[in-house]
């Protein structure tokens, strides 16, 4: 029967003295083979096993997860559209072309959008405007602050005071929700659009809904104008500086087509967040987005005479995920920093994500067929002492908090792919942006030292968290650098990690 390592507990802390250290248990690790697995991910069930039928992997052996790209996959992928529109000077209207097969461009005129601002859900609107707004059939001054209330209906309670929290002011019932700025008309200046008190700045109209018995506020807004707070947090307005101006355009076509197919609420047609498209009102406009959005107005993708919900996500990784549009090669993507990646979890965290007690494998029953590796997963089975688990590649994405559904898992430390020389970066598709990545500190004490020029020379293991998260670890050629809450980050001597390393004895 196979030898199994046992279970240890780490601490995150340098033991001075000459007993083996919490931190220096960690580092050992990078010595552990690496061994493929086939992987595979899909939840359907939990199934109940019996304990003796396999050992389990020690919890704090490390598997290495490498992927490609970064979100859903599906549609238009933005560092894609950038590679093209940069490197082989595609149109915009190319670019959509490319990624959303079957479909042709059309034009939306008089559009106005309904739109849910979520995070201010069950609260009371309170809002301004330096140049004064209309409420109920009535002015109101610069600077008095306008409180609704949504009631039963339809209506609204209207409470106006000095300022957003000064005096009452007056106060009456409307049967029409809104506060309209003082000209109703699109692209007015910054000084008439309508502040939320202590939060941004939208253009168009602020209102209230009942949603049941919960309060939901909304803007309501031209879409020409939602799209200039839109497209520069979907997209990095700073492309255009470097080529990719033609990749702004794409992003205002597909961030249009998709708003003019939403229509998500009886109260409004979209929301502001992840789950529909980001939109951070005025104050997040830039002149280059701005200009994308005007120099493609109405435009939208269509099929059969209709918009159509044109997703797009930040990183395709060589690949389109097909679905609503046929896959496609995404040639344009090889730039992006996602394009190849690796994250790296223990035993122990993999079967508490899953939920199936102590780990003893991890397997990809399933691929899509495109691009490489055998493509995305269709279906993972993860097994443990308290189960099977079969999920979904999507929800197997969730549960590990990967960048895509992309993947192949390997017990072991792997190296990690090299990654293209650092640029703009985007938020990503609806419902899962794609930021980009602040150096960690394990990273920057790297850099610090000299990086691969430096006394460690060349990582030989991805960064990894300790199995107990008490801090972060990095193995390289000549020791390591350890991350802790207490201590910060140390260098440790490649002597002390080497003497360290175990034996291969339960000892």
């Amino acid at each position: 029967m196979a030898k199994i390592r046992r279970t240890t507990t780490l601490r995150g802390r340098i033991d001075r003295g000459g007993r083996t250290s919490s931190v220096r248990r960690v580092l050992a690790l990078g010595a552990v083979p690496a061994l493929l697995v086939a992987g595979v991910v899909g939840v359907a069930a939990v199934d109940r096993i019996d304990p003796g039928v396999a050992p389990a992997v020690a919890a704090d052996t490390p598997f290495t997860i490498a992927g490609r790209g970064h979100g859903h996959g599906r549609g238009m992928g933005q560092w894609g559209a950038y590679g093209y529109a940069k490197n082989d000077g595609w149109s915009a209207e190319r670019i959509v072309g490319h990624y959303y097969g079957g479909t042709e461009l059309g034009d939306v005129t008089d559009r106005r959008l309904g739109v849910r601002l979520a995070g201010l859900d069950g609260k009371t609107l309170a809002a301004y405007s330096d140049a004064g707004a209309r409420v109920a059939g009535r002015d109101v001054a610069p600077g008095e602050g306008v409180h609704l209330t949504p009631t039963p209906g339809g209506g609204a309670g209207v409470v106006v005071t000095s300022g957003c929290d000064g005096e009452v002011l007056w106060q009456t019932t409307t049967d029409h929700p809104w506060v309209d700025p003082i000209d109703p008309g699109v692209d007015r200046p910054a000084n008439e659009h309508l502040t939320i008190c202590g939060g941004p700045a939208y253009r168009g109209s602020l209102g209230v809904a009942l949603d049941g018995a919960e309060s939901r506020v909304l803007n309501h807004v031209d879409i020409e104008d939602y799209l200039l707070g839109v497209v520069p947090v979907e997209a990095r307005a700073d492309w255009a500086d470097t080529g990719g101006a033609e990749a702004l355009r794409a992003q205002a076509i597909a961030a249009r087509s998709y708003a003019a197919a939403e229509h998500r609420y009886p109260y409004a047609e979209t929301c502001d967040t992840q789950d529909c498209q980001v939109y951070g009102g005025s104050a997040k406009e830039d002149p280059r987005t701005t200009d994308a959005v005007r120099t493609t107005t109405g435009k939208v993708i269509t099929r059969d005479g209709q918009p159509v919900a044109a997703e797009f996500s930040a990183s395709t990784g060589g690949y389109t995920a097909g679905g609503e549009f046929a896959a496609v090669e995404d040639l344009g993507d090889a730039g992006s920093p996602n394009h190849n990646w690796t994250q790296t979890f223990t035993a122990g965290e993999i079967g508490k994500a899953f939920e199936v007690g102590e780990l003893r494998s991890v397997s990809v029953v399933e691929r899509n067929n495109l691009g490489a590796d055998g493509g995305r997963v269709k279906e993972l089975e993860v097994v443990g002492s308290d189960g099977t688990a079969r999920v979904s590649g999507k929800d197997a994405r969730t549960k590990l908090g990967l960048k895509s559904d992309w993947f192949t898992v390997t017990e072991g430390l792997v190296p990690a792919a090299p990654t293209p020389a650092p640029g703009p970066d985007v938020l990503a598709e609806p419902g899962s942006p794609d930021a980009a990545v602040e150096p960690t500190e394990i990273e920057k004490k790297y850099a610090e030292i000299g990086g691969p020029a430096g006394p460690l020379g060349k990582p030989i293991g991805p960064e990894m968290s300790m199995p107990d998260e008490s801090g972060r670890f990095r193995m390289f050629e000549g020791g390591a650098i350890v991350w802790t809450e207490t201590l910060g980050v140390q260098v440790v001597d490649a002597s002390i990690v080497i003497s360290e390393l175990p034996t291969g004895s339960d000892g």
